[in-house]
């Protein structure tokens, strides 16, 4: 009588060279995954400050100046500032949203009028992202 042995595990050199091709993948796919997911998110923060943009000519347009940091700055796009004339206030600017948007890092925007970091740049104002942990090239809108 011939007794036959089933295999039922792997080997550990089996599990190796699996765990081996997963870090070789991992190396070489890795930093394309983080290099998309970073362009991703500053196309997001662009867009976001391109509406905040949007948002400020809008005020500006209704109550005859930009917001300043009295008004709340831009949180005066969502509510209304306690200034003369409010009546004019004709938002929230931002729409469905509570407060103020913040960037894809999850970080507050800088506004700053007239601006301070970018006057060369701009004339009026200026919105500023960080981007992740203060990148030395912010993401920059303004007027």
């Amino acid at each position: 009588m011939v007794i036959s042995k089933k295999r039922d595990a792997f080997t550990m050199i089996e599990i190796l060279v699996v765990v081996f091709i997963i870090g070789i993948l991992a190396t070489l796919v890795g930093p394309r995954v983080i290099r998309l997911l970073t362009k991703g998110n500053v196309s997001a923060t662009q867009a976001t400050l391109a509406a905040l943009k949007t948002d400020l000519v809008e005020y500006k347009q209704d109550m005859g100046h930009f917001p300043t940091a009295k008004e709340g700055g831009l949180d005066a796009l969502i509510d209304r500032p306690n200034i003369k004339g409010n009546e004019r206030w004709d938002g929230p600017y931002i729409e469905g949203q509570e407060s103020v948007p913040l960037d894809a890092w999850g970080n507050e925007f800088e506004y700053n009028l007239p601006p301070i970091r970018f006057k060369n740049k701009y004339k009026i104002f200026e919105i500023v992202s960080e981007g992740p942990e203060g990148e030395e090239k912010p993401l920059v809108a303004g007027a």
